[in-house]
C-alpha cells in the first residue's frame, strides 16, 4: 500500500468526521426550529445542510473508491485486519476516526429521524386545522334574532363573515 493513499483516507476520514460534526449541530438547529414558534427559519437551513450532504457524500464516494482499490468492504474489520495485515504504523488512529466517523453518522440518522417525525407531527396538526378551516366554510344553518332563518345560510358561515 502507498504511504500517499493511507494518508489520504486518513484525512479523508478526518475531513468528513469534520462536516458529521457539522451536520450534526445543523440538525440540532432544525430540530430547535421546528419544535419552537419560529418555524420560518427552518428553510433557511435547507441549503446549508444540503452542502453538508453533498461533501459528506463526496468523502464517502472516496473512502469507498479505496475500499474497493484494495478489494476492501467498507468495514470496521476489513479495514481493521487490511490495516495490521500491512503493518501501517497508524492503524490505530485511523481505526478510532472510522469509529468516530460512524458513531458521528448514526447519530446524525437518528437526529434527522427525530425531525422527521417533528415535521410529520406538524404537518398532521396543519392538515387537521385545514379540514376544521373548510369545516367552516360549508353550508350552514344560521339563524336571525327572530330566530327565521337568513337568507345567506346556503353560503356557509365563512362566507357571510
Amino acid at each position: 500500500m502507498n504511504t500517499d493513499q493511507l494518508n489520504k483516507l486518513h484525512e479523508t476520514l478526518r475531513a468528513s468526521i469534520v462536516v458529521a460534526q457539522e451536520f450534526s449541530e445543523l440538525l440540532k438547529q432544525e430540530k430547535h426550529k421546528l419544535t419552537s414558534l419560529d418555524r420560518d427559519d427552518v428553510t433557511s437551513l435547507l441549503e446549508q445542510k444540503e452542502l453538508l450532504i453533498h461533501q459528506l457524500i463526496a468523502y464517502q464516494g472516496k473512502i469507498l473508491q479505496f475500499c474497493q482499490e484494495y478489494k476492501l468492504e467498507p468495514n470496521y474489520s476489513d479495514i481493521r485486519a487490511y490495516l495490521f495485515r500491512t503493518g501501517v504504523k497508524n492503524a490505530e488512529a485511523i481505526l478510532q476516526d472510522w469509529t468516530i466517523l460512524k458513531n458521528a453518522l448514526i447519530k446524525n440518522q437518528a437526529l434527522n429521524k427525530t425531525n422527521e417525525a417533528i415535521l410529520a407531527e406538524l404537518i398532521r396538526r396543519n392538515q387537521i386545522k385545514q379540514t376544521i378551516i373548510q369545516g367552516l366554510g360549508k353550508q350552514a344553518d344560521t339563524y336571525t334574532a327572530k330566530g327565521s332563518t337568513a337568507h345567506h345560510s346556503q353560503q356557509g358561515w365563512v362566507e357571510q363573515v
